[in-house]
């Protein structure tokens, strides 16, 4: 009927048919081209120019190679390297621990994990709630819980993602066989609640040791006491530690080059096994001022190339050369650090998995400190907050019941500061537009 109604002329009708179908593909590849460029995420709208001329090695390098996928090129690391270091981003982030999963679910990983997170003395607990594929889903999360509060030396660890890891290693070894079960040993120093009475003790130990220079030696022989422990069975090592912890080579004291400085537990793990280790930076910011490096330069050759999602080994490439100023050595070391170091000089290759803007803060854990345990929230506040019901009755009330709305979602301009974004944004507008 509406095609008699369109035209009785046979020729007509075909005529009209064929511009109506041309039509409709036409409005299907630019609402698909929408979707590519302006849906789903928080991305800047396609860029079509360069404003600067010396972004274009680092576009260029980034056009006209293919590169494996992040998980791929993780992967490939341990076929190369027995232990691999992850320098990871800001603790926060929940998007970098599904990337961490995707590889150690891949059944290609046959290794075992060593985080930052957690005190070595949790250890045993750790991997004998690991191990356990007989507990039921409640008795699985009442365990997870009771190793949770005791993870870090404040009243709980923040990140939802840490949580989420073993939550999701259990689940996978439930279903593995013994010889493939992974285990995740805490490297960070010893530190045990019930050792700790008051809040000037614990004020103690978090000034003076879990503070101090020699923190990263004390994580890093935790993990080479674990590591020895466990290599006659397992020799590859995913390694998770926080920017500057990770880096394995620190820039020469120059008054005093020769001298054996070692500053970093990535340093440490490094020294002691020059020839196994593979040290990956992921794409991050600078850690005090959460800017992105060298004014964004690298974020915008990504951004412009659409690029995301990838691995590449940093040495003879134009990103692997420019300055690394993610880290003041100075500030932290003292004066007399060589800055003038490149990326390839502190990381081995370089990982970009999703633009920094879709980051996702997820914070806290469920059931973290409920009403029937109330009375170990009173008592964690005061030892590490000197907060209590006589003192500040409004503030605890308050945290108690933010503790039981988690874990939640953060905007990352709420959590680091409301200009973030924008400042990472007009940072890649310089450049590209």
């Amino acid at each position: 009927m509406e095609q008699e109604t369109i035209s009785k002329n046979g020729a007509s009708l075909k005529s009209h048919t064929s511009r109506r179908n041309f039509l409709r593909k036409v409005y299907l590849m630019l609402l698909t081209a929408g979707v590519i460029f302006c849906g789903g995420n928080n991305r800047l709208e396609a860029q079509t120019g360069i404003k600067n001329d010396s972004i274009s090695p680092y576009i260029n390098f980034l056009k006209n190679n293919n590169f494996p996928s992040a998980k791929e090129y993780f992967l490939s690391k341990f076929e190369t390297h027995d232990i691999v270091i992850l320098s990871e981003r800001l603790h926060h982030d929940m998007t970098q621990y599904d990337l961490i999963l995707d590889v150690v679910k891949d059944d290609r990983f046959k290794g075992h994990i060593y985080t930052e997170i957690g005190h070595v003395n949790l250890s045993e607990r750790f991997n004998d709630f690991l191990l356990n594929s007989t507990f039921t889903e409640e008795e699985k999360e009442r365990e997870l819980l009771n190793i949770y509060r005791d993870l870090s030396p404040s009243f709980t660890w923040g990140p939802y993602n840490y949580y989420h890891m073993l939550s999701e290693v259990w689940e996978l070894n439930k279903n593995r066989e013994p010889e493939d079960k992974i285990l995740i040993f805490p490297t960070d120093i010893h530190f045990d609640y019930d050792e700790v009475h008051t809040y000037r003790e614990r004020s103690i130990h978090w000034r003076r040791i879990y503070n101090s220079r020699y923190r990263d030696q004390m994580m890093a022989m935790s993990f080479v006491r674990h590591y020895e422990a466990v290599k006659e069975k397992k020799t590859k090592a995913l390694v998770i530690l926080n920017p500057f912890h990770s880096y394995t080579r620190i820039p020469t004291y120059l008054p005093l080059p020769t001298r054996p400085f070692i500053h970093t537990a990535g340093e440490f793990i490094y020294k002691t096994y020059p020839a196994k280790v593979f040290n990956v930076h992921l794409n991050s910011v600078n850690i005090d001022d959460l800017k992105l490096s060298n004014d964004g330069i690298i974020d915008a050759a990504f951004e412009y190339t659409q690029k995301d999602n990838i691995g590449f080994d940093l040495k003879s490439t134009p990103i692997g050369n420019i300055k690394f100023d993610l880290f003041d050595f100075g500030s932290w070391f003292g004066a007399g650090y060589d800055t003038n170091i490149n990326y390839d000089y502190i990381f081995d290759g370089m990982i970009f998995y999703k633009p920094l803007r879709e980051m996702v803060i997820k914070i806290g854990v469920p059931n973290i400190y409920t009403k029937e345990n109330e009375e170990l929230f009173l008592k964690r506040v005061e030892l590490t907050m000197n907060r209590t019901l006589g003192n500040d009755k409004e503030y605890i009330d308050g945290l108690f019941e933010r503790v039981n709305t988690w874990p939640v979602v953060v905007p990352l301009g709420e959590f680091y500061g409301k200009r973030t974004v924008e400042v990472w944004d007009e940072q890649i507008k310089k450049w590209i537009e």
